[in-house]
């Protein structure tokens, strides 16, 4: 679960993880994370066309994501050629509406706080140990009412990523600074997947959480 295991997943193309298209809660809930020009934070975002559905809206939009391929497979896939710039933390990636920010969500620094933010796949990629930590930086990130749209995975394999998170462990990673609300439960799009590796269930959960 070091940076090179991520690099690896993407030079050898194992990046299941990837939607082809906009998340489906996030089409559902996109109005929940506030009004147009929100800043919204998108940690280890990979290339998501998530980016774009929330930059679409009017949203001004940041992703981080560690792996350098990733970032840069976001512009050339859109036929963009990025500014790029070292900032604090990081090297930004400027275009297609978006800034991507390349390095470590645990590095990533800035100058104002974040209206809302979006974590589909980044939760899930960290092992169990990592999470309160990543919590508490994802929070500190946002200001004293920002809303988060928070999807996790649930299934009894045993392993990941993507890991599951119950939505006990949710309440006790968020409930302490946040208003935490599960919106959905439904069946993994991909539950096939998990049940050929031994799943009895794949399901996804969506929550809304309102920093205190």
């Amino acid at each position: 679960m070091q940076a090179d295991f991520w690099q690896l997943r993407w030079e050898q193309g194992q990046i299941g993880f990837h939607e082809g298209a906009p998340n489906r809660f996030l089409l559902r809930q996109i109005d929940g994370l506030g009004a147009a020009g929100s800043s919204v934070f998108v940690p280890l975002c990979g290339k998501t066309a998530d980016l774009d559905a929330l930059a679409s809206r009017g949203y001004r939009v940041t992703g981080c994501e560690l792996v350098d391929r990733a970032v840069r497979d976001f512009f050339r896939e859109r036929s963009v050629e990025p500014e790029v710039h070292e900032i604090p933390g990081g090297t930004a990636f400027d275009g297609a509406g978006v800034r991507l920010v390349r390095g470590d969500v645990f590095d990533f620094v800035c100058d104002q706080s974040f209206d809302a933010a979006f974590d589909r796949a980044a939760l899930i990629a960290m092992p169990p140990e990592k999470r309160p930590a990543y919590a508490e930086k994802v929070l500190s990130l946002l200001r004293p009412g920002a809303r988060m749209l928070l999807v996790t995975m649930e299934h009894d394999i045993g392993q990941g990523p993507p890991f599951s998170v119950s939505e006990e462990e949710v309440r006790s990673l968020y409930e302490g600074a946040c208003e935490v609300t599960l919106i959905e439960r439904e069946d993994a799009p991909d539950s096939q997947r998990f049940t050929s590796r031994g799943a009895t269930f794949a399901r996804e959960a969506a929550y809304m959480l309102e920093k205190r």
